[in-house]
């Protein structure tokens, strides 16, 4: 038995033949967890390299969900290495203008937990990569949240933004603003630093994917930086106050 859904993010779409025993209860999942991901976009997207997702054994669904997500944003960023400026960021936008913060940070380091909260008032584009394109617009990619578990360390649960309750993407997002996350656990409140445009061109490059790809990559980071300002380092030891200061930067400029 196999089952095929078509997801798109980052404007592409790549067809996950989901296969073995248990794809019934495989596909399910999937369809409850990439629900924003499952509608297509006005623009006709680029076509990803298709997947197949074997999954014999009902317990092992929380696993195969997750290893499931990281295949689905491979595949998408393959089929957009050379088009889009991508980042390793989450990204939120006023739901009124499409202004965007995004915020770029390592693995671990709070972009979904922020994502989440921050969700609950802005529209929620990505937890995990953001695609922008030259014009500075950016191509959602609103995939399940990828929530680590306390008891587990291991696995992440993949939940639905549907299911988190989050706003939807606005029909045409770009960049408002770009900041660094810097979590720190021994910082008081947020602190806040411009970097220099050197610093902040390595710092994204580091953060990217696909960068080599590009024409001319680094030129296309630093347009991005002189179009939407300067980039800010946000330091911080707790999500819920980190976020009040990404909130603002998406209603205009600190």
């Amino acid at each position: 038995m196999s089952e095929v859904l078509r997801l798109h993010g980052l404007g592409a779409v790549v067809e996950v033949r989901c296969t073995g025993s248990a794809a019934a209860e495989l596909a399910a999942a999937m369809r409850t967890a990439w629900s924003r991901c499952r509608v297509a976009p006005a623009i006709s997207p680029v076509r990803a390299e298709p997947l197949e997702v074997q999954l014999e054994d009902v317990a092992m669904l929380p696993y195969r969900l997750m290893t499931t997500t990281q295949a689905v944003t491979r595949a998408l960023i393959f089929a957009r290495a050379g088009g889009l400026l991508m980042f390793h960021a989450g990204a939120v936008s006023d739901p009124r203008t499409g202004r965007s913060v995004v915020f770029v940070a390592k693995g671990g380091t709070g972009k979904t937990t922020l994502s989440a909260l921050l969700g609950q008032r802005l529209g929620y584009l990505t937890d995990e990569t953001v695609g922008i394109d030259e014009s500075g617009v950016i191509c959602p990619y609103p995939k399940p949240l990828s929530i680590r578990r306390t008891s587990d360390v291991s696995i992440k649960d993949e939940v639905s933004p549907d299911d988190l309750g989050l706003l939807a993407t606005p029909e045409r997002a770009h960049v408002g603003r770009v900041v660094f996350l810097d979590r720190q656990p021994l910082v008081d409140g947020v602190e806040l630093e411009e970097l220099l445009i050197l610093d902040a061109v390595v710092g994204l490059a580091e953060q990217s994917s696909s960068l080599p790809r590009l024409t001319r990559p680094l030129h296309r980071i630093a347009g991005l930086i002189d179009r939407t300002g300067p980039v800010i380092r946000v330091r911080y030891s707790e999500a819920a106050e980190a976020q009040e200061v990404l909130k603002d930067l998406c209603r205009g400029p600190l």
